[in-house]
């Protein structure tokens, strides 16, 4: 996150840049200071809802999936990226790493 270069971002991505800084560095400041893996995945999910919206403002070289669990976060359901198409549940791990649905290709 700190090494961010604002002048490199156009406008839009400067905007929700900006817009979402401050939970970025909360959320990853939750996952790096727990062993607790419960709260690691709260925070995971609200990280990845930023990470989404930096995504959209943004261009990429290759695909991205926004990948769906609704299972996840006491059945409400829960989003995360990923570069592989192939669903890999970060929520469940093992336990039910093929649960979920790419619910959308971000290029």
């Amino acid at each position: 996150i700190n090494a961010v270069k604002m002048s490199d971002l156009s406008s839009e991505q400067h905007t929700v840049w900006m817009k979402e800084l401050n939970d970025l560095k909360e959320d990853v400041e939750h996952i790096s200071e727990t062993k607790d893996v419960g709260h690691q995945r709260d925070h995971f999910r609200t990280l990845s809802k930023s990470v989404y919206a930096l995504m959209k403002a943004s261009k990429h070289e290759t695909p991205v999936y926004y990948q769906f669990c609704p299972m996840a976060n006491q059945g409400k359901g829960a989003y995360w990226l990923s570069k592989d198409k192939a669903v890999k549940n970060p929520y469940y791990g093992s336990q039910m790493l093929s649960c979920g649905k790419t619910v959308e290709t971000i290029k």
